[in-house]
């Protein structure tokens, strides 16, 4: 139940980083909502998800290289 918890507030916290900051910086970038409609959050969303599973591919794989050199010793 905990880790439900702590995945539906990251679940939000990323959304909410999406829209904060991501958009934002999209739009700077020259990416109109007006002409898109919702595109720019879509694509914020996208962006974010991306950023993600990079993140927790890279931490996932050094907390198996510690495991992997724990059980060699």
């Amino acid at each position: 139940m905990k880790t439900l918890g702590i995945s539906l507030l990251a679940t939000i916290a990323l959304f909410f980083m999406s829209v904060f900051i991501v958009s934002p910086i999209m739009s700077n970038i020259g990416y109109s909502s007006v002409e898109s409609s919702y595109h720019l959050q879509t694509h914020a969303l996208l962006v974010t998800l991306i950023f993600t599973v990079i993140l927790c591919t890279i931490l996932g794989s050094r907390y198996v290289v510690e495991e992997l050199k724990k059980g060699k010793e």
